[in-house]
C-alpha cells in the first residue's frame, strides 16, 4: 500500500518538508498539503497587492482598505511583503538550497542602502534579523509568497508529469496541494493506525507533520487541528512563549525623500522598515513601504486588544477597523519620527521636515511571529516579569535577542522538530526548532521532521 503522509501548513517549513519527503523518498509516496490560507500558501512569507477600484484600494480577496485623500491614480498597484521581509543562507545546507533557488530564479540577493540607528548599531541584539550588519540578504523574486508558491507548484507539476508517464519509482512521489482547507480535527483509525483529518480524505495518512504551532492550540483558535492534547501539551512546552510583532503597509502619493532601502531602528514601536520598490521584482507604481513593530508595542497592543474574547474564550480575529486605526497609524506615525527626528537614523544634518501624506495604510497582526529564544524558555522569576506575560493563558515575550547567524542554539542537544513516534505525529517549523528563530531555521526544521518521517516509514 502507498505511504501516505499529510502536511499541515503551506509556509516555508510546509514547502521544504513536501520538498525533502518527494527528494528522499525511496519508495512512492503520496503527499497531501493542506493550508488554510485565504491569500494560498505561505504562512509567513506573505505578500500582498492592492488595486485601487471605485475610490478603494482592494486586496485579492475583495478588502477595502483605507485611502487618504492624497490618492489620485485608478491604475496604481501596491505591493508588500508584510510577514518575512528576507532571509539569510548562514548554515552550509542552506546555502546550497538559497544556491538552488538563485538558480531557478526563484530568489535574489537583495541589495541596497541598509542603515541602523542608536543602539541597533551598537547591540546586533536589536537588528532585525542581522540587518545590516550580517549580509548577504536574500528575497524571493515577485514578494516572498512566490517562494513557496513556486517549490509547491514545482512539486505538483512534476507529480502530474510522472504520473502521466505512468512510473512508480521515488520520482512518481506526488504531491497534492489543498489551498483555503483548514484542518480542524485529527483522529486516528484504531485498525490502519491512520490518520482521519476529516472531509473527503478518509483514506488516512500514515504521517502527519504539523507546520504551524497554533495547530496546538485549544479549539478556540482558528487555526486549531484537533490535536491529542499530549502532544499538543509538548508542543506548547517546547515554545515556551512566543514573540509577538505587528507590520504595517504604507503607501506614499509622493517620494518620501528618504534615502536609505531599509533599516533597523532604535525605537519603541518601529523596529524595522523596508522599502518594497527595492526589492528584486517588486516595483510599484508609488512608494510603498513596510513597517514592523518593536515585539513590546505588539504585546501591548494584544493585551489592549485581545485575540481571545475573554468570557467565551472565542478566536477574537483582527478587524480591517482596528487594524487601519490603531497599529497602522502607530507605527506611520514612529517610522516618521524615526526618520525626521533629528536625533534619529538620519541625524541632525539628514533629518526629513516631514514625510508626504500616505494615500494607503493597513496593518497586520502577527501573534506568534517568532519563538522566544531557547535560553529564555525557562520559568525563572527574573524571565516572567522582566519580558514576559501571560495573556488569556498565551505566553508572550519581548525580549529581542541576536537573529543573526542561523546556528543551533542548543549545540545538538535536541532535535529541530517534536516527534511523536508512536502516534506518527510531528511538529516542524522555527517555533520548536533548535535553531535560531527565522525563515532559515523554519526550513531546516521542515527537512529534518522530513526525513525523520521518511526513515519511519521505510521502516515499517
Amino acid at each position: 500500500m502507498k505511504k501516505r503522509v499529510a502536511i499541515v501548513g503551506g509556509g516555508i517549513t510546509g514547502a521544504c518538508a513536501a520538498r525533502r519527503l518527494k527528494a528522499g523518498a525511496g519508495t512512492a509516496i503520496e503527499v497531501h498539503l493542506f493550508d488554510q490560507g485565504r491569500r494560498g500558501v505561505g504562512g509567513r512569507t506573505s505578500s500582498r497587492s492592492y488595486q485601487q477600484r471605485d475610490g478603494a484600494y482592494q486586496s485579492s480577496t475583495g478588502k477595502e482598505c483605507y485611502v487618504g485623500a492624497a490618492c489620485t491614480s485608478h491604475s496604481t498597484k501596491l505591493r508588500f511583503d508584510h510577514g518575512c521581509q528576507f532571509f539569510r543562507a548562514d548554515t552550509p545546507e542552506f546555502k546550497r538550497l538559497a544556491k538552488e533557488w538563485i538558480d531557478k530564479k526563484y530568489v535574489a540577493e537583495w541589495k541596497g542602502d541598509f542603515r541602523s540607528s542608536g543602539s541597533a548599531t551598537e547591540d546586533r541584539h536589536r537588528e532585525f534579523f542581522g540587518l545590516p550588519s550580517s549580509p548577504p540578504f536574500y528575497v524571493a523574486v515577485d514578494g516572498m509568497q512566490s517562494l513557496p508558491r513556486n517549490i509547491l507548484s514545482e512539486l505538483e507539476s512534476s507529480s502530474d508529469t510522472a504520473s502521466g508517464e505512468g512510473t512508480t519509482s521515488s520520482s512518481s512521489v506526488v504531491v497534492r496541494v489543498h489551498c483555503g482547507v483548514r484542518v480542524a480535527q485529527m483522529e486516528r483509525d484504531a485498525s490502519t493506525e491512520r490518520h482521519l483529518l476529516g472531509g473527503d480524505n478518509q483514506a488516512g495518512f500514515d504521517a502527519v507533520i504539523l507546520t504551524d504551532v497554533s495547530s496546538s492550540f485549544g479549539a478556540w483558535h482558528r487555526a486549531s487541528a484537533g490535536v491529542p492534547e499530549g502532544f499538543a501539551r509538548r508542543v506548547r512546552d517546547r515554545v515556551g512563549a512566543r514573540v509577538p510583532l505587528m507590520t504595517a503597509m504604507v503607501a506614499f502619493e509622493r517620494p518620501t525623500g528618504v534615502p536609505f532601502d531599509a533599516a533597523s531602528f532604535d525605537h519603541p514601536v518601529a523596529w524595522f522598515a523596508a522599502r518594497t520598490g527595492s526589492k528584486p521584482g517588486m516595483d510599484t507604481g508609488r512608494e510603498c513601504w513596510t513597517v514592523v513593530s518593536t515585539p513590546e508595542y505588539a504585546m501591548d497592543r494584544i493585551e489592549e486588544t485581545p485575540m481571545q474574547d475573554p468570557e467565551t474564550g472565542e478566536f477574537v480575529p483582527q478587524t480591517p477597523g482596528y487594524l487601519e486605526s490603531v497599529p497602522g497609524p502607530d507605527l506611520l506615525r514612529a517610522f516618521e519620527e524615526a526618520v525626521c527626528d533629528k536625533e534619529g537614523i538620519l541625524g541632525e544634518e539628514g533629518a526629513l521636515a516631514s514625510l508626504p501624506e500616505a494615500c494607503f495604510v493597513d496593518a497586520q497582526r502577527w501573534g506568534s511571529a517568532l519563538p522566544c529564544h531557547r535560553h529564555l524558555r525557562d520559568n525563572s522569576e527574573d524571565v516572567r516579569t522582566s519580558t514576559r506575560r501571560v495573556l488569556l493563558g498565551v505566553p508572550y515575550d519581548s525580549t529581542m535577542h541576536s537573529l543573526a547567524p542561523t546556528q543551533d542554539e542548543e549545540d545538538g542537544a535536541s532535535r529541530s522538530f517534536v516527534a511523536d513516534d508512536e502516534l506518527a505525529l510531528y511538529q516542524a517549523g522555527d517555533m520548536v526548532s533548535c535553531y535560531t528563530p527565522g525563515m532559515e531555521g523554519a526550513a531546516l526544521s521542515g527537512m529534518d521532521a522530513a526525513d525523520h518521517v521518511l526513515a519511519r516509514l521505510n521502516e515499517r
